[in-house]
């Protein structure tokens, strides 16, 4: 047969295919794996099967070998074992294929496993290939062919919120919420070989069906690209949510055993998460939630919130979550309360929440009371919190429903985002799932989670890719010699090249000089061993030196080149340091100084580069000073621009610094070295 290209074929690391396929070729197909045959069946992309011995299977046409092909197909998806697979996939990359979906290759394939995946990712590297897996679930995409190897249940919705996660379990579980929310793509990215998280955020940026990303993460392979894939999300407008595992010890070794890559540190990701717009949650329900609610067609405009409950408790505890969130429960204007009551003179004192249990006919006081809270403009969100459980009488589920349906209504009248929330962990009743989902209106579990995805909804905004950014052009500087600490004069002298501040000092070779010096500064001095770190817990440091006799003493004692710099008087100590991690560079730090910071871990934290807001805010966020606030800012962004200048520098420590007033100034500092990177 004559075998023709496909138009429009993917570009290298473009994953689009692997998600939206046009056509795919189903090699090794059988009743043992029906699952992915019958997902592949569910949309219209044109399949081809290839199998040495079947002519179909379960209804898909199969040619026995790979150049049997009719065309070549958009993907393959490999489903035969870890010994044919790399035979196939040479063939199909030989023929013009450049996506493939590789669900195996995991702990069936044994100690082959490795050097097979190894041999596949250096040939798709080669070619510009992508693949899905190893070692995965695939791509389930509703209305779509999908890739997955298990059941896509009917009750999934196709929707706006894109899913990556490095769990398939996970992926599972969201496949089974029903309703609930409405996704583009659900990616289980397993293995990562060749094509991860990075293509696939990259992707969603630039999906014109995504509205909101869904992360699961265990690792991350790719920081760079990673990172340049947050940024694509937020100039997009596109919120992404994230769900980070493997912070503890315990966790940490599970999620390496599974994965085989180095999880990092748990603070530095959230750096770099929170400096990319990124909202962090700790667990799935709050995933959920959130995306329940950015996946709707709109998200909230503002925090202020207007609710009806049918129970004064419930709504307590609704407010009580409202407020740690962040949401404004306001007042009811008086106007509006006065109509309440004129229309419900049961109504002794109508608050916010409204609760009009018993006040008349539910299916009355309901309806109205929210077209009278939606019609007074006061409101970004509108939110009906009502009992919603499978298990209630036919009648409390009557007007239950007559409450939702007028909550859809004015909500699209009066341009309100609405919510709808129970404090009910059991099931709620199918009516509700549905219209809910038809009205995409999120159909919210418990008060917290509630009020919390409410809140960082309405407060979420893309962060602009500059931000922060601060001097990122590395400046033409000869690399610094050496390996390791440097000494604390030299350290100090590279810092004040950057406009860090130092108390006045002279560096004294021998006790004649550091006598010369104390003269030269005037009293009182300080003496210190020129070492890196450390030096008072081994008597490298001498307070209160009044005169140059007893300077040149405290020389002899030391026994070698010493520090005579100006004593300052005592204030609050301060730390700024930077340390570069080996995924996201430069990690930027400030908190309480002297000795506090190693006790205290109170430190704040942040990915470089840093600009002065950025710094500022950093600074503002560690409680260190408010009045030094720019001294320290302006602090962090030389220590900033000293680490993009020199990738040789692996760590500096500035402590302390000794606060005055707006001033800060540093007394003493180390500079470590990677003689690897000079």
């Amino acid at each position: 047969m004559t075998v023709t290209a496909p138009d429009n074929a993917t570009s290298a690391q473009d994953p689009r295919f692997l998600i939206l396929p046009r056509s795919v070729a189903l090699v090794g197909p059988t009743p043992r794996n029906a699952e992915v045959v019958v997902n592949a069946l569910a949309g219209e992309a044109r399949l081809f099967g290839v199998h040495p011995t079947r002519a179909s299977v379960m209804g898909v046409e199969c040619v026995p070998a790979v150049a049997d092909l009719p065309e070549v197909p958009d993907a393959a998806w490999l489903l035969v074992g870890h010994q044919r697979v790399e035979q196939a996939f040479a063939e199909l990359v030989d023929l013009g294929v450049r996506a493939f979906f590789v669900p195996g290759l995991g702990s069936e394939s044994g100690s082959a496993g490795p050097a097979i995946i190894g041999r596949i990712a250096a040939r798709a590297h080669e070619v510009g290939a992508v693949v899905l897996g190893p070692n995965c679930m695939g791509a389930a995409v509703p209305g779509r062919a999908s890739s997955w190897i298990g059941t896509i249940p009917s009750s999934v919705r196709s929707g706006h919120v894109t899913a990556i996660v490095q769990s398939g379990s996970i992926g599972e579980a969201l496949l089974a919420l029903g309703p609930r929310v409405g996704f583009r793509a659900i990616i289980s990215t397993g293995a990562e070989a060749v094509t991860g998280v990075a293509d696939y955020l990259t992707w969603a940026a630039s999906d014109q069906q995504t509205r909101a990303v869904g992360l699961f993460l265990e690792t991350v392979r790719d920081a760079p690209g990673f990172t340049d894939g947050l940024e694509r999300c937020a100039a997009a407008g596109k919120p992404v949510v994230c769900l980070k595992v493997g912070r503890s010890e315990v966790a940490a070794r599970a999620a390496l055993a599974h994965t085989g890559a180095i999880v990092g540190s748990g603070r530095v990701l959230s750096a770099v998460l929170r400096r990319h717009g990124v909202i962090e949650v700790s667990d799935v329900p709050e995933l959920v939630e959130l995306l329940e609610v950015l996946g709707t067609a709109d998200r909230p405009r503002g925090v202020r919130v207007g609710v009806v409950t049918e129970s004064g408790g419930e709504g307590a505890l609704f407010a009580d979550h409202a407020e740690r969130a962040g949401l404004d429960l306001g007042r009811l204007p008086d106007t509006l309360v006065e109509q309440i009551k004129r229309e419900f003179p049961n109504f002794v004192a109508p608050g916010n929440p409204v609760d009009a249990w018993a006040v008349d006919d539910p299916e009355l006081v309901y309806p109205r009371c929210i077209e009278l809270l939606a019609a007074s403009g006061q409101f970004d969100i509108l939110v009906a919190q009502l009992d919603l459980s499978r298990f209630r009488g036919p009648a409390e589920q009557r007007w239950s429903e007559a409450i939702v349906r007028a909550l859809v209504e004015q909500a699209r009248s009066h341009a309100i985002f609405p919510a709808i929330s129970t404090v009910h962990t059991t099931d709620p009743p199918e009516w509700a799932q549905t219209l809910s989902a038809q009205a995409r209106v999120p159909l919210l579990r418990g008060a917290g989670c509630a009020t919390n995805a409410l809140a960082r909804a309405a407060r979420w905004s893309a962060v602009p890719r500059a931000q922060g950014a601060g001097d990122t052009q590395a400046r033409p500087a000869a690399p610094i010699d050496g390996d390791g600490a440097l000494t604390e004069h030299e350290s100090a002298t590279l810092l004040e090249a950057y406009g860090v501040p130092f108390g006045a000092r002279r560096l004294a070779p021998t006790p004649e000089a550091a006598a010369d010096a104390a003269r030269e500064l005037g009293p009182p001095v300080v003496v210190k061993l020129d070492g890196p770190a450390h030096k008072a817990r081994v008597g490298g440091v001498v307070l209160d030196v009044f005169d140059p006799q007893a300077a040149a003493q405290a020389a002899r004692q030391m026994g070698g080149p010493v520090l005579v710099a100006k004593q300052l008087a005592r204030g609050p100590e301060v730390f700024c340091g930077m340390k570069r991690d080996p995924q996201f560079g430069p990690v930027l730090a400030v908190g309480r100084g002297g000795t506090d910071v190693e006790q205290t871990g109170s430190t704040a934290i942040a990915v470089g580069p840093l600009d002065l807001t950025a710094a500022r805010q950093l600074v503002s966020e560690s409680g260190a000073s408010v009045e030094a606030e720019q001294a320290l800012a302006e602090v962090l962004v030389a220590l900033s621009r000293m680490s993009f200048d020199h990738p040789e520098v692996s760590e500096i420590d500035v402590n302390p610094l000794i606060v005055s007033g707006s001033r800060a100034v540093a007394v003493d500092a180390l500079v470590v070295l990677d003689g690897r990177k000079s």
